[in-house]
């Protein structure tokens, strides 16, 4: 079988479909796979490490403003499409899968248009743009989460999956985590993720509070900037304006997630649909600050499901400041009962079905 998978901009677009692409080469076999991704995104340099065959196409986001830079993208959006319908034709899939962003957009598109079955993932609670054009042309909608149904014209294309996630977070256990991070028995870990790309507004609130915990006995921090903000970050703790004690690790992308997960006592983190369901599957008791600046406010969605079946506690960023962290922090540190509730509510989600699921789907295409 021949496949080409999609997916793009974002960590929460690439992860999903490396993750696909891992079970495809378990479940199907002779598997010829390429990943098609932007000349420029992130996802150059995360594939090719997988051991996945890689190419890249142009891709430009449409701004809702008109100006010059439209009559660019809109240039560069045709000259990607004709890049997308050159490697159909030249490697003649037999399915196309797309994940996301603006590269799916293209690649799905062209081939459902040639009549190649598609399929499309969709990790948020709220589709994006790319996906609600797409789910009108493709065979199957995949989703993470069954109350995003409603949001297709569509709903007997609709599949509901789950959110696709290495297996490594099945099979890591917590008992290993912690041992491998130097984590002892009655140590409280917290871990601060802010998505692949780092928070400001996150990173300031974390790093000006860790000097109230510094006489704390038994906690521990693991602090994920982002790789954009991790020189800003450490130059401002040399210069004083953060003051980080020794229970602070300060990181600026954490390669191995599902070891740090696993091994925490507490994650504070954004909301982004890949991060969320790799907190769940590694049944991590959070705290969730969905990011204002995504479109279509996803993020507060995929934060509410997290509250409602109480695996969570959402905070909106517009309320977020150094006295509420600290406080909500103390209050899990002095009652950890409600950390286990919420351990036990990410136990009742069993996300260790999805790619099969999604295997299952692709299938049904080939079949």
């Amino acid at each position: 079988m021949r496949v080409l998978i999609t997916g793009g901009g974002t960590g929460g677009h690439i992860y999903p479909a490396i993750a696909i692409a891992e079970r495809l080469k378990k479940d199907f076999r002779p598997l010829e796979l390429m990943y098609v991704g932007s000349k420029n995104g992130m996802e150059k340099d995360i594939v090719p490490k997988k051991g996945i065959t890689y190419t890249g196409i142009d891709v430009a986001p449409l701004n809702k403003k008109f100006s010059r830079k439209t009559f660019k993208a809109i240039g560069t959006l045709f000259k990607g499409l004709w890049q997308a319908n050159r490697i159909i034709k030249n490697f003649k899939p037999d399915v196309i899968i797309g994940t996301g962003g603006y590269v799916a957009g293209s690649l799905v598109m062209v081939g459902a248009l040639k009549g190649v079955p598609t399929a499309i993932h969709e990790q948020n609670a709220f589709p994006g743009m790319t996906n609600r054009i797409l789910s009108r042309f493709v065979d199957y909608i995949m989703v993470s989460f069954e109350d995003s149904k409603i949001h297709f014209k569509h709903p007997e294309k609709v599949v509901y999956t789950g959110m696709p996630i290495l297996d490594t977070y099945f099979t890591t256990s917590r008992e290993q985590s912690r041992a491998k991070l130097s984590i002892a028995n009655g140590e409280m870990l917290i871990v601060t993720v802010g998505g692949s790309n780092g928070a400001m507004k996150l990173n300031h609130i974390m790093l000006s509070s860790y000097h109230q915990f510094a006489d704390i006995p038994n906690i521990k921090f693991i602090h994920q900037s982002g790789t954009r903000y991790y020189p800003y970050v450490m130059e401002d703790i040399k210069n004083g304006i953060y003051k980080v004690g020794d229970n602070v690790k300060i990181m600026g992308y954490i390669k191995d997630m599902q070891v740090y997960l696993n091994a925490a006592d507490l994650v504070i983190s954004r909301a982004g649909a890949s991060t969320i369901n790799e907190i769940i599957a590694s049944k991590a008791p959070s705290v969730i600050i969905p990011s204002p600046n995504v479109a279509n406010n996803h993020q507060l969605l995929n934060a509410q499901l997290m509250d409602k079946y109480g695996m969570g506690v959402v905070i909106k960023e517009e309320d977020l400041n150094e006295e509420l962290m600290v406080h909500t922090i103390l209050d899990f540190y002095k009652d950890p009962s409600k950390l286990n509730i919420m351990r036990q509510n990410c136990e009742k989600m069993d996300l260790s079905k999805t790619l099969e699921a999604i295997s299952a789907v692709i299938r049904k295409l080939t079949d």
